[in-house]
């Protein structure tokens, strides 16, 4: 359920070596990704469910989900990495509102699952006046997309 809009900072650790880089390859390709609502403020969200396809991919430092079902695409932040947990966070502002998202997965061969974390604050002459929060659990399969490496045994 990722909401998405245009945006992208490779954070760098010790080293010099991008958060980014130390994503695993596995994540990257086609999944189809089940999210059911958790939590809400907005009690019509909560238990409802969707499918969407995601395509999770990776050029230089730069990591992008784009969702081919509603034509939407975002440079993602990798906010951490430990083993196979990655957590992405992606923010976006509009004129009146200002939303974090915030995924945490974790893959397991051909499949990950985690928690998709979404705040969504209202303004009005500058001042907070609305603060919305949803949270999916969510569950993605691989459809495609193994890594080169692994194809060619490098």
């Amino acid at each position: 359920m990722i909401i998405f809009s245009s945006c992208c900072n490779a954070q760098m650790i010790e080293g010099g070596v991008a958060m980014s880089d130390k994503v695993p390859s596995g994540f990257f390709g086609d999944w189809k990704v089940v999210s059911v609502c958790t939590k809400s403020t907005d009690k019509e969200l909560q238990n409802s469910t969707s499918v969407d396809i995601w395509t999770l991919s990776r050029n230089g430092q730069v990591v992008s989900l784009i969702n081919p079902l509603s034509g939407a695409r975002a440079d993602i932040n990798v906010d951490d990495v430990k083993g196979t947990t990655v957590k992405f966070e992606k923010k976006a502002y509009f004129p009146n509102e200002e939303s974090t998202e915030t995924p945490i997965l974790t893959l397991n061969g051909d499949n990950f699952t985690g928690v998709d974390k979404i705040s969504i604050k209202t303004f009005q002459n500058g001042k907070l006046i609305k603060e919305d929060y949803v949270e999916y659990q969510v569950r993605g399969t691989k459809i495609s997309g193994n890594s080169i490496s692994r194809i060619f045994g490098m």
